[in-house]
Formats: C-alpha cells, sequence, structure tokens
C-alpha cells in the first residue's frame, strides 16, 4: 500500500511539472472516450438492446407489391380474413401504412402536437409488449360509439408531460371531433413503430384504412413461408391488383430501419478518432519519455528495476486515463443531450437511449483499452534503455534516440492515414448532402409556406361543407397583404409515394391491362396551385375557377404519365380514370363512383420532387372541386416576405372566418425540405465534426513529431549552420522530413479509403464511394495541414545560435 501511495505522489509531482503535457493528454482522452462512449450508447440502445417486446424475432411485418419499391396495402377490414386463411402465422395486426403524422390535441389551455399512428386494438397483443403505466387497447375500444382512447409513447409522455403519472386517465380534446380522447396507458422505452410514433389510438371496426400487417409468426414457420403464405392470400382476397410479390421484414428490422447504416458509419468513425486520439497520446508519451531519458537512466543507476520504472509511467497514464475517463463521461452526457435535441424523427428509440445509457460501465470499458494502448508500449519502450546511454550519445543523436523518432514517425503516419479516412467519407457525404440540396424539384421553395387547420368536422359533416370552407379560407388568405398565391393541397410533401397512390388507365386500354397500369400518387389542387409553388405548366393549361362540380372532369398530369401512355403524342384532350379493377390506396374514405369518371387532360407539368426527394414520382393533379375526397385542412401559401411576420395575421384571418378554426402546423418550405434532410445532413455535420477532430490530433502530432526532432538535432543544426548552411535550407530540411511522414501517411490512408468508403454508399446520393475529386481534395487539405504543422518547428530550426548550440553539448 505504501509502495502505491508513493507511486500515486510521484505521479502526481511528476505531472505538475509538465502541465502542458497533462492538459493536452486530458483533452484528447476527454473528447475521444466521450465520442466513444456516446456512440456505444447509442449503438447499444438502438441496435442491440432487445425491444420490449415478447420474441421479437418472432414479429414480422408483411405486404404485398407489384412493383417491389410500391407497395399494396392491405384495409383493417382484411385482417379477419387474413388471420382465418394464414397457416404462417398465430395472429395479425394492423398498422396505418403512411407512418407517423403530427396531429393537435388540447390539453386545457394549451395545445400539444403528437405524432400519432392508427393501429388494430390486438397490435400491442401481438407484440406481447407490457405497458409502462396503465393498460393497452382493448377490441371494446374500437366498437362503434366507444370513447375514444389513445395509448402515448414513453419519450411524449416524458417530454410532453413531464413523465407525471396522472397522464392516464387524463382527456385530451380532438380537434377534429371535438371528442374528448382519454389517454390509458403509457408504452414502455424502445417501442418505436410506426417510427417517430407518440401516439397510438384504435381504428374502428371493420375500418377501410389502409395498414401494413404485423404479424406474430407461427411455431417452426420462418420469415421467408410468412411472405410467401402472405403473397398466396393477397392474391385470393384482391386478384383484380395481379400482385407480382410480397415483402416481409423482422420487427426489428422495421423499428430500426434505415438508422442501421447511419449508425455503423458513425461508430466506425468514433472508432477511428478513438485509435487517433489514443495514438496522439502515445505519442506524446514517447516524446515525453525521450525528455526524460536521462531521468529515467539515473533511477536505473540507482538501483530502481525496470518494473519500477513501468510500474511509475503506468500509474502516471492510469491517473490520466481516469481524469479523461471522468471528462469523457461529462462529454458524452453532453453529445447524448444532443444527439436527442438534433436526431430526426427518423432516428428509433430516442427515449430508451436518454432513459438506459450505462455511460459509467462504457467509459470505464473504454478507458481501460486506453490505458493499455498508449500506456503500457511507450512506459515498456521508455524503459528499455542501457543506463549508460544517455552519456553516450555522441555528436549526432543515438540509436534509442533514432529508434524512438522512427516508432514516433509511424505512429503519426498511421494517424495521418486514419484522418485521411475520416476526411475522405465527411468529403464524400458532404458532396452527397449537397446534392441533395440542390436537387431541381420541379418547383420553387422560397417564400413558400405549408399550414394546417384544425376543422371541426362535427360542423363541417359533408364533403361539399368541407370543399366550401376551403374555398372561403383560401379566397380569405388571399386578401392578405403580402401574399401573392394560395391553394389548398392535399398531402405535405415528402410523405412518400405510397400515400393517396391511385391506379389509373387510358382511354383505349384493355381492361385486361389495367392491373398492370402502375399506381400514381394523386394531388388535389385549387385553381392557384401550380402559381402557389412555381410549377411550370409544360402544355396546356392549369385549373379554372369553372373546374368544380357540374363541369366536364378534368386533369393535369405530369410528364412521367404522358410518357407511359401517350408516347409521342399530344395528351391534351386525352383521357383517364381510376382503374375500377384496383382500389386507391391510401385513402380513409369509401370512394364514390365520380372517381371513376373519364377526366379530359387539360395540362402537363414537369415530374417533381415532392412526395420524395431523391426520386421523381410522375402525379395526377386533380381540381379540388371534383375530387372524390375531403379537404384535411392543409393550404399553401406564397407570400412575398417570410413567414414569420405572415403566421399571425393568417392565424387571425382563419379565427375570424369561424372561431373553431386554429392552425396547428405552419412552416416554410424550407423547413419542410429539412425533414428529408434531416438524416444526411446529421451524420454529414457529425462525420465532418469527427474528421475535423481527426485532422487538429494528426496535426498535433505531427507538430510534436518535428518539433522534437529539431529539439534532439540540435546539435547537428547548429554544427550544419556553423559549416554554411542557410536558413532556407534547414527549413526545407525540417520540411522535408514532415511531408515524409505525411505523404507516407496520405498514401496509406488513400489505399485505405478505397475500400471504407465503401461503407458508405448507402448513404450516399449521386456521389461514387471513390469519387476521385474527393479523394484528392481530401489529400490536398491533409498535406496543406501537415506544412503547417511543420512551418513553426522548421522556422525555429532556422533560428538555432550554432554558438550556443555546440557550447550546450
Amino acid at each position: 500500500m505504501a509502495r502505491v501511495t508513493r507511486d500515486l505522489v510521484m505521479a502526481l509531482r511528476g505531472l505538475r511539472r509538465t502541465p502542458t503535457f497533462a492538459i493536452a493528454v486530458l483533452a484528447i482522452l476527454g473528447l475521444g472516450i466521450g465520442m466513444a462512449v456516446a456512440m456505444f450508447a447509442t449503438l447499444q440502445t438502438i441496435l442491440v438492446r432487445r425491444l420490449p417486446v415478447q420474441d421479437q424475432d418472432r414479429i414480422a411485418v408483411l405486404w404485398t407489391y407489384q412493383v417491389p419499391t410500391i407497395e399494396y396495402s392491405v384495409t383493417a377490414r382484411d385482417l379477419p380474413d387474413i388471420r382465418r386463411a394464414s397457416r404462417a402465422t398465430r395472429d395479425v395486426a394492423g398498422v396505418v401504412h403512411w407512418g407517423s403524422t403530427p396531429e393537435p390535441f388540447l390539453d386545457g389551455d394549451r395545445t400539444v402536437v403528437l405524432r400519432t399512428g392508427p393501429v388494430t386494438t390486438n397490435y400491442f397483443d401481438v407484440l406481447g409488449a407490457r405497458p409502462e403505466l396503465g393498460r393497452f387497447l382493448r377490441a371494446e375500444d374500437a366498437a362503434a360509439g366507444a370513447p375514444e382512447v389513445m395509448v402515448l409513447s414513453y419519450g411524449a409522455w416524458q417530454s410532453q408531460f413531464g413523465g407525471s403519472r396522472s397522464i392516464v386517465g387524463r382527456r385530451l380534446i380532438n380537434p377534429w371531433s371535438r371528442q374528448a380522447a382519454t389517454v390509458v396507458g403509457i408504452a414502455p422505452p424502445g417501442l418505436d413503430y410506426p417510427v417517430g410514433i407518440e401516439c397510438w389510438w384504435p381504428m374502428e371496426q371493420g375500418s377501410e384504412s389502409q395498414v401494413l400487417a404485423v404479424a406474430r409468426l407461427a411455431p417452426g414457420v420462418g420469415i421467408d413461408a410468412a411472405r410467401e403464405d402472405f403473397f398466396s392470400i393477397g392474391n385470393r382476397l384482391q386478384p383484380g391488383l395481379k400482385l407480382t410479390g410480397a415483402k416481409a421484414e423482422t420487427f426489428t428490422t422495421a423499428v430500426v430501419g434505415n438508422a442501421q447504416p447511419i449508425l455503423i458509419v458513425l461508430a466506425a468513425a468514433v472508432a477511428l478518432l478513438l485509435t487517433i486520439a489514443c495514438v496522439n497520446v502515445g505519442t506524446l508519451f514517447l516524446v515525453r519519455a525521450g525528455a526524460r531519458t536521462g531521468e529515467l537512466a539515473v533511477r536505473r543507476a540507482l538501483g530502481a528495476s525496470r518494473g519500477d520504472l513501468v510500474r511509475q509511467l503506468l500509474v502516471e497514464s492510469a491517473l490520466l486515463a481516469a481524469a479523461g475517463g471522468v471528462l469523457g463521461v461529462v462529454c458524452a452526457r453532453a453529445l447524448l443531450a444532443g444527439l436527442v435535441a438534433l436526431a430526426p424523427t427518423q432516428l428509433p428509440r430516442l427515449d430508451d437511449l436518454r432513459s438506459h445509457s450505462n455511460l459509467l460501465g462504457a467509459a470505464i470499458g473504454v478507458t481501460t483499452i486506453a490505458v493499455l494502448l498508449f500506456g503500457l508500449l511507450p512506459a515498456l519502450a521508455a524503459t528499455g534503455i542501457d543506463v549508460a546511454a544517455p552519456l553516450q550519445l555522441g555528436v549526432r543523436s543515438g540509436t534509442e534516440t533514432r529508434r524512438r523518432r522512427v516508432v514516433r514517425q509511424w505512429l503519426v503516419a498511421s494517424q495521418v492515414a486514419l484522418a485521411l479516412v475520416m476526411l475522405a467519407g465527411a468529403g464524400l457525404l458532404g458532396r452527397s448532402l449537397l446534392t441533395l440540396e440542390h436537387l431541381p424539384l420541379g418547383y420553387r421553395t422560397e417564400h413558400v409556406s405549408i399550414g394546417s387547420v384544425t376543422i371541426n368536422f362535427v360542423r363541417y359533416d359533408t364533403l361539399d361543407k368541407v370543399t366550401r370552407l376551403s374555398e372561403q379560407i383560401v379566397r380569405r388568405i388571399q386578401t392578405i397583404p403580402g401574399v401573392t398565391a394560395a391553394t389548398p393541397m392535399l398531402l405535405m410533401p415528402f410523405v412518400g409515394p405510397n400515400v393517396w397512390r391511385v391506379p389509373f388507365q387510358a382511354e383505349g386500354q384493355l381492361s385486361v391491362d389495367s392491373g398492370a397500369t402502375p399506381s400514381w400518387p394523386v394531388e388535389a389542387a385549387g385553381p392557384e396551385y401550380f402559381r402557389t409553388f412555381s410549377t411550370p405548366i409544360v402544355r396546356g393549361r392549369a385549373f379554372l375557377e369553372t373546374d368544380r362540380d357540374g363541369a366536364p372532369p378534368v386533369v393535369v398530369v405530369s410528364e412521367s404519365v404522358v410518357r407511359r401512355f401517350w408516347p409521342g403524342e399530344d395528351p391534351i384532350g386525352k383521357r383517364i380514370r381510376v382503374a375500377p379493377e384496383a382500389p386507391a390506396s391510401g385513402t380513409v374514405a369509401v370512394k364514390p363512383d365520380p372517381a371513376f369518371d373519364w377526366r379530359t387532360v387539360v395540362g402537363v407539368v414537369p415530374d417533381t420532387r415532392f412526395r420524395a426527394l431523391r426520386e421523381t414520382w410522375p402525379m395526377v393533379y386533380l381540381p379540388q372541386h371534383q375530387f372524390w375526397g375531403a379537404w384535411q385542412g392543409r393550404f399553401a401559401v406564397r407570400s412575398i416576405g417570410d413567414l414569420g411576420g405572415l403566421a399571425p395575421v393568417l392565424a387571425q384571418a382563419i379565427h375570424e372566418i369561424d372561431p373553431t378554426l386554429a392552425i396547428y402546423d405552419m412552416r416554410s418550405m424550407d423547413d419542410v425540405l429539412g425533414g428529408p434532410l434531416a438524416e444526411p445532413r446529421l451524420v454529414a455535420l457529425l462525420v465532418a465534426a469527427f474528421g475535423g477532430v481527426a485532422l487538429l490530433l494528426a496535426a498535433v502530432g505531427l507538430y510534436g513529431v518535428v518539433a522534437s526532432t529539431v529539439r534532439e538535432q540540435t546539435r547537428e543544426i547548429g554544427i550544419r549552420v556553423a559549416l554554411g548552411a542557410t536558413p532556407a535550407r534547414i527549413r526545407d530540411a525540417v520540411v522535408r522530413q514532415a511531408l515524409v511522414v505525411t505523404g507516407a501517411g496520405a498514401a496509406g490512408g488513400l489505399a485505405a479509403a478505397f475500400t471504407a468508403t465503401r461503407l458508405l454508399r448507402a448513404l450516399l446520393f449521386g456521389v461514387s464511394p471513390a469519387d476521385p475529386l474527393t479523394l484528392g481534395a481530401a489529400c490536398f487539405v491533409l498535406l496543406a495541414v501537415g506544412l503547417l504543422a511543420a512551418y513553426l518547428p522548421a522556422r525555429r530550426a532556422t533560428r538555432i545560435d550554432p554558438v550556443r548550440a555546440l557550447r550546450a553539448e
């Protein structure tokens, strides 16, 4: 015990004599360990920790298709038939197929916006989940006339209601129906399906809502057998669709979704950064050990064994590692808080991350590994010296010094190589993000805002009343100063191509071919729709005020629809209709007969990136007053100024029409566009931050090696100056050594980047993983930083006084 105490005291004294070294090591370790611990906690929570369901690998999500990228959902009314016919599943539930959507609720005098998703009442039973508080849905909750109920997610309970246990039994007012929905339970943390969900409520019995099937597999049945079984049943239930296949994925995959490749890439980036940090700290220890050569030799000469010296150096390493681990935990907590705040809703299980991350255990594990990496090897190298060696160093540096110098150079070269891999990844993700941000959308987003109005469907209980209300609201908005155009619309942008997707057929097309007709997304638009979004009319005209009930049905189509139905022909005057053999996908109400009327094409517009950002989709536009579905309260406004000054005026104008109306979701199109860009922006930002830190660490390591080399070669440089070497030649020699180290690291890093960047393939858009421009730019940046890091030591070398250098020896 006395020996340990003595070692601790001596270690503290040694570190106090070199505060710059200690602070540098602590900063590097705190940042590296903090990032590693935060990413470990994120990976463990989202990818490793089991979901709060029973036998998660025995739950599958199923759907059918004509084209693999376009799902066909069954209706909730079909689920009992599927349950009876299926031999591959024990039970089947339904989840609304368009995912979670934001809906307003009145909680006393405040409005709470929750992302909701209707499910069948047996949904939680199929999952085998247990409520955190209260109860889940029951069959009687879906009966006609039953009181409205809801189940809140754990995250919403914590963030929106402060985790109060009195939430169970609280009544939130649904502004659409003006009915009170009672909170009956809280889901366990981590139950995040549909992704981003904050509130589940029951579908009515016999509902026509489109759903994805969530099934618990029968004993001994694999997911492939369940997919084939579901495909067979789907063909029997909907023969007119002429389905070509079915897809099935485990419930785990459905929850994690696109987050898995993102998290793997971030984990790889953090692992590289932690490695760079440990190598950097190891290099600092080697430099410090070189400066302590005389001290260690004297201690060996006075009787200290090599084990005593190794133990002493390891104690110093352990002290720094422990302090770095503490700083790492603080840093990790801050990083996790930032991740929860900045992460998009597509990143699942964030509520579980916030409540259950075992940061201390992860920090201990990472710190232990760090001690072994940067403490033991430098300690062995520093103490493996001949006692007389420091006294036998001649005019040039001795063999031990040269060996340490070569080791340090290789360590720095490895840091440079790893930093290049990080920079290449950051550059590729940055270029991919720039490509996404500058895609031609087919419409203009500047000064366009989209709002949603809560409609009292008790008062506006017919399609005609809702349509007249939409017209009244839009006309009132158009009178507001600063508004240049306004239109009702059906859906928010970027909800995906599978919502309100309808199969169409052209006049003259054989009915037998209609099942193979692709289904296209539908938009219901007012006369000002295309002017509001500045969508050009390629041919024909836009909608007119006269395109309403009683007038000939018309339609505007995008260019892909023209190429599909009338290649090389003039589409104006052609006619299309909804294919009678197949129902629309994504509708929530039974369509009346007018849906199947022949409609005359009056205009053609470009294909747009309105339903999805990464690809264009054919679109069919119907006049608002000839649309068979009910308006859901959504409108778009083009204005002269920004949304900030317009929003209060809009709210007041709508309140004047009807005090029961209220805007609950008003956003600029730039904010809406931020939704699909949230994930690539987050990944690009994090990897760029990791790359920047890696570059800084590599620069610090290179600076340390060059500076220590200059210090060790002070006598040699003094002799060369005395023999006539100019400052320029001295500077060039020092810089040349730095460039050799940097170049070697860059060459190795470039070779590694060609392989490592392939991991980014799933996250890139419009950029190759081996893009030569990006890799070349990364090399250029790295070499420039290397030159900058070598400049100060090289400049110092040119100022060495040969007389003082020789006298010092």
